[in-house]
């Protein structure tokens, strides 16, 4: 996959990835964008861990958040995804 080299250089790197930061990002790349809420699923993790780890990452700019509506009335979806190297 395209993004396979972001995972693989914090892998192999000096730099440290978590267990869940290095699980999110794995998920991510496999499944593509996804809410919290289908990451807390996917992972059987907390999501208040979840959410944490998803900043951190977003702060070292490996994934990034964008808000999708679906024509519904209350708050847009957000989703999280690898950041592209477009981006």
């Amino acid at each position: 996959m395209a993004n396979e080299t972001i995972i693989e250089k914090f892998s192999e790197s000096k730099e440290f990835l978590s267990p869940i930061q290095y699980n999110l990002l794995k998920t991510l790349d496999l499944v593509g964008p996804s809410t919290r809420r289908d990451l807390v699923k996917q992972l059987h993790t907390p999501r208040t861990t979840i959410y944490d780890n998803l900043v951190k990452l977003q702060k070292r700019k490996l994934i990034e958040k964008f808000t999708r509506t679906d024509g519904n009335r209350g708050r847009p979806l957000v989703f999280w995804a690898l950041k592209t190297k477009n981006s």
